[in-house]
């Protein structure tokens, strides 16, 4: 089964876990972040790697990104982007800094922040799956890149192209206080992770 043959059924069940996932990380990040924060239901589709960027404002877009790898009984890794404006809300959110402190660049408690806010919407995914499907796993520490669009998907790029070509794509908007906090999760494995995942769910191939 590739991410081409992925019928309605196995996407609704993706879906699925990622509203979950997602439900589960609101809950946790309202709780850091002090913050009644809401969650639209996310879009989830598949695309090619060289589509990502342009959901990001394209390319040369400058943006946030948390990156960690998970492996057990499935292997692949989550990326979590978010464009550098509401990275920097986020973080004004999380510290309480004042939106009209001057912002250079993000040091390295802002970079922190980053990281632990990633990995708990990546951790929330990754615990809807082992939840649902019984699965054992673990992750590494997550890692922070803050760059152009292109240069960030330049490594899971690399790494994952040897196993195809497409992404699974958990569009999530967050609403806080009315205001909307975008973030692209980006669920990459092999066929075979997503094959064991459909049948410890029982859905056939």
């Amino acid at each position: 089964m590739s991410y081409d043959e992925m019928n309605s059924t196995k996407m609704d069940v993706l879906r699925e876990i990622g509203n979950i996932g997602a439900g589960n990380a609101t809950t946790a990040l309202s709780v850091m972040l002090n913050s009644n924060l809401r969650l639209e239901m996310p879009v989830v589709k598949v695309l090619d790697f060289n589509e990502i960027p342009d959901l990001v404002g394209g390319a040369d877009t400058i943006v946030a990104a948390v990156l960690t790898h998970f492996e057990g009984d499935i292997s692949g890794m989550t990326l979590f982007i978010l464009e550098l404006e509401e990275a920097k809300n986020l973080i004004y959110t999380m510290l309480g800094k004042n939106d009209s402190e001057e912002f250079n660049e993000f040091d390295h408690m802002d970079k922190s922040a980053l990281k632990e806010i990633g990995n708990i919407l990546m951790s929330s995914y990754i615990s809807s799956i082992c939840t649902l499907a019984n699965f054992h796993l673990h992750t590494d520490p997550p890692a922070i890149c803050i760059d152009m669009a292109a240069s960030v998907l330049s490594m899971p790029i690399s790494e994952l192209g040897q196993i195809g070509d497409k992404a699974l794509i958990i569009d999530s908007k967050f609403l806080d206080n009315e205001r909307p906090i975008n973030g692209l999760l980006l669920f990459v494995a092999d066929e075979d992770s997503f094959n064991h995942i459909f049948k410890s769910l029982g859905i056939g191939y």
